[in-house]
């Protein structure tokens, strides 16, 4: 840990975007270098600070985005924010998702919900660098239609990666599927002897995913998953994020699940 991590640095907010009710995408203005997966602490005087994963890709030198929703005091106010006021971040922290280990492999991202934000960063990147990869499939999950976040990326990831999007509840003009996230999982084919697999989303998925997966051929070590969730202070002092053996601001947030599946939803 450095002196640098624990410092606080102003960022003035460029735009301001309502995605979703009560979820807002910040553009804040100035350069944050963070690799995909990895984790900042967000403060407002007065009212405390939140973690945050930064959700656009981070080649981007002039600006960076972090994605609010209001469930709570403190992310309450953050959303009240308006377009020249200035939000406090210190970080960023972990270890992010495996990158170096995608190279020639077939990719599976699923995420749930809010998951999508700590992936945005690394299928950006996907897009920007056209590396060499295998089959890219993402699969997203949402309770209802209007809780969908990036739609534009989403759309532009369908035509692109055939993306799927299913949503628990959802109407006949819904441009997706209706249901759970595992069931899109069941109807996608993955060839289990290149693949791994990325995962973000509520712990409780994370089980019922793992099970659609096994059945696929997909073992404990190709899948890794995202317990940002868990974080308070992000510098190990809290210890509220201990996770078996592990802390999460420590060790993770992005965990191998044979690592870590024994604390799945504890």
């Amino acid at each position: 840990m450095t002196k640098n991590n624990l410092i606080y640095k102003e960022y003035e907010i460029l735009s301001k975007e309502e995605l979703a009710p009560e979820t807002f995408l910040f553009k804040l203005k100035g350069q944050l270098k963070f690799k995909p997966g990895q984790f900042i602490q967000a403060a407002l005087d007065h009212f405390g600070e939140i973690t945050l994963a930064p959700c656009s890709d981070p080649a981007e030198k002039n600006f960076f985005e972090l994605c609010i929703r209001n469930n709570g005091n403190t992310s309450g106010q953050m959303t009240k924010l308006l377009v020249g006021e200035k939000l406090k971040v210190r970080g960023p922290y972990g270890n992010g998702w495996p990158t170096s280990k995608l190279l020639g492999k077939n990719i599976v991202i699923i995420a749930g919900g809010m998951g999508i934000v700590p992936l945005r960063p690394l299928i950006l990147g996907l897009e920007r660098k056209k590396i060499r990869l295998g089959k890219l499939q993402i699969l997203i999950g949402t309770k209802t239609p209007e809780q969908i976040l990036f739609e534009p990326d989403i759309h532009r990831w369908i035509k692109r990666f055939k993306a799927g999007i299913i949503a628990e509840y959802a109407n006949h003009k819904f441009y997706g599927e209706k249901g759970l996230i595992t069931e899109l999982i069941d109807k996608r084919r993955f060839s289990h002897l290149n693949s791994t697999v990325l995962m973000c989303g509520p712990e409780i998925m994370y089980s019922f995913c793992n099970e659609a997966l096994a059945k696929k051929g997909i073992n404990d070590k190709q899948i890794y998953t995202s317990y940002e969730r868990r974080m308070e202070c992000g510098i190990g002092a809290c210890q509220h994020c201990s996770c078996g053996k592990y802390l999460v601001c420590q060790d993770g947030p992005i965990f191998r699940l044979d690592q870590i599946k024994g604390e799945i939803g504890k």
